[in-house]
């Protein structure tokens, strides 16, 4: 049998894809739906690692009414600026930006945002693809879902740069503290 999500091969009768994690109802009576929302909508919109968001989503609606609870993402804790950009959450890009040049909230922001990511981004997601529902006829759905959705590629290498820009300027300034410390101590010494 073939994983209709990730195409790897499968055990014939298998109820969950070993390699990503889909689920394998393939009986249209019985797919995943989190607040009307179906499995297939939310792997279409999300694009890469679909299988892991439909798992989170899916605690947020468990008792069959939306209601936070906390999970967490490890991008999101990490990354979090970047993250926010990759999954074209541009609002909250902005705002986590401002909230870094704060000083001393930097740690608070990454594990709040680690605990609450998953979530923000089933709000982001849901409302989308409602949105998207209500203003696309049924052969532009599916499409207009994968292209407004999934993640901005481009902004791994904006991550890239900006890892290595901040190496640079970290070893430009413990070098000059360095050299600094050294001409104190050679001033002190003589």
């Amino acid at each position: 049998m073939i994983c209709p999500y990730c195409k790897e091969t499968i055990m014939d009768g298998a109820i969950k894809c070993r390699h990503c994690g889909s689920m394998l109802n393939l009986d249209p009576a019985s797919t995943i739906t989190i607040d009307s929302i179906s499995s297939d909508e939310i792997r279409a919109f999300v694009g890469s690692n679909a299988h892991y968001y439909i798992q989170c989503f899916s605690r947020f609606t468990i008792t069959g009414r939306e209601k936070f609870c906390v999970t967490w993402n490890w991008s999101c804790f990490g990354f979090t600026f970047i993250w926010f950009l990759y999954r074209k959450m541009y609002a909250l890009a902005a705002i986590s930006f401002f909230v870094f040049c704060i000083p001393g909230v930097n740690i608070l922001l990454h594990i709040g945002i680690g605990m609450i990511g998953n979530y923000l981004y089933y709000r982001h997601v849901k409302g989308n693809i409602i949105e998207i529902r209500a203003t696309q006829s049924q052969l532009n759905y599916m499409p207009v879902l994968q292209e407004l959705g999934g993640v901005n590629k481009w902004v791994i290498t904006l991550g890239v740069i900006i890892c290595i820009i901040m190496t640079i300027l970290f070893a430009l300034f413990f070098s000059t503290m360095i050299a600094f410390m050294g001409q104190q101590i050679t001033r002190i010494t003589i």
